[in-house]
């Protein structure tokens, strides 16, 4: 390089942070700038006037031949990745190069009064490489372990499978057998045997019918979140699951207006037991009212029957496993039920003045179909 013009490009290309050697069409190095310099342990002196496969041996390659010919017949630049190319040109020191990646770009490059040059510029791309491979195993484990997460899903929807299965079966076979049992004595009662034989069947089918009750519990807490939850609308639930002979002398009034709520399928269940828990424990209920009262972040579904309430030393305990003068099992249940899609169940009516359930669901599980 020997005109102004071309010394100024040199002052500027040897104080860039990436390596630069610019050469003719037959491969001589014109230039060769600080960073290369330092990078290699090769002079400006020693490289500047040579050949370039003589200083930089990978470009007397055939395949690399090529890519500078492409490069001074007009073609685009030519970018040299990291990934296949990690070090064509070498580090001042051989134990320098393991490790190091480095990305080359040939441009052509056009001096005036100099012809056609090729502009070859190397960068030190070792530390995004690295990230890069880094993403790669994390992204490799990650895909490793999902798949692994797959696996152990589906063996445990296989073993859940069958054991729902295998549950469903011995239900089955143990209520026909209790029926068949029950059917027995009832043709025993019917010959009215009287005296301690009488006592003792009757508290043998009240233990059959007991039996029932827990096989059907049973049923119901194992299809507990077995279905994806869905929408009901509020008054249509408390409408569909007051329905039987134990409601028949029961007025059920629902105004909740168009509140639906997000629940799992045996919310009809859950329903029907707090209806049911107002007429077989209020001793004299006769009317029921269903309400709902809305907050900022939640809605208050209320339930209030005019029986006679719930006896404050019960209040904590009535939603407990076991407790309460029937199975034990219904209020339980209800709570469980609601709970799988976040709702909450309090009592709090007056003993004396009827029982008052409150059933708080959380924002994103209501929602009313045509308001704003």
């Amino acid at each position: 390089m020997t005109s102004d013009y071309a010394s100024i490009i040199s002052q500027s290309l040897n104080t860039l942070p990436v390596g630069i050697c610019i050469i003719r069409e037959d491969h001589t190095i014109t230039f060769w700038n600080r960073t290369i310099e330092t990078w290699t342990g090769i002079s400006q002196i020693q490289a500047e006037g040579k050949i370039l496969e003589d200083v930089v041996p990978v470009f007397g390659e055939h395949h690399e031949r090529s890519r500078l010919k492409v490069v001074f017949k007009g073609g685009g630049p030519v970018i040299l990745s990291s990934r296949f190319h990690p070090r064509i040109f070498p580090l001042r020191e051989n134990s320098q190069n393991e490790g190091k990646y480095q990305r080359i770009t040939i441009s052509p490059f056009i001096l005036p009064d100099e012809g056609a040059q090729a502009i070859i510029t190397v960068e030190d791309v070792t530390a995004i490489t690295e990230q890069v491979f880094r993403y790669r195993q994390i992204k490799d484990q990650i895909a490793f372990e999902l798949e692994e997460k797959k696996i152990t899903e589906r063996a445990l929807e296989m073993a859940l499978s069958k054991l729902n299965n295998l549950a469903s079966i011995t239900r089955h076979d143990l209520l026909n057998s209790l029926t068949v049992f029950e059917g027995y004595l009832g043709i025993l009662l019917n010959q009215e045997p009287g005296g301690k034989i009488q006592t003792y069947l009757e508290k043998m089918r009240e233990s059959t019918l007991s039996m029932k009750r827990h096989i059907t519990f049973a049923r119901d807490y194992q299809e507990m979140g077995n279905a994806a939850p869905t929408w009901y609308h509020v008054e249509s639930l408390v409408k569909n699951s007051g329905t039987g002979p134990i409601f028949r002398d029961i007025t059920i009034e629902a105004n909740t207006g168009n509140l639906e709520i997000l629940a799992d399928p045996l919310i009809i269940k859950a329903m029907y037991n707090l209806l049911e828990n107002a007429v077989r424990h209020g001793e004299h209920t006769s009317h029921i009212t269903v309400s709902h009262v809305k907050g900022p972040d939640s809605v208050t579904i209320i339930l209030e029957d005019n029986g006679v309430g719930v006896p404050s030393d019960k209040k904590g305990r009535i939603f407990n496993k076991g407790f309460g003068s029937n199975t034990g099992l219904g209020l339980f249940l209800t709570r469980e039920i609601l709970g799988i899609t976040g709702m909450q169940i309090i009592e709090t009516g007056t003993p004396g003045k009827g029982a008052r359930f409150e059933i708080r669901v959380p924002a994103g599980h209501f929602r009313y179909p045509g308001e704003e």
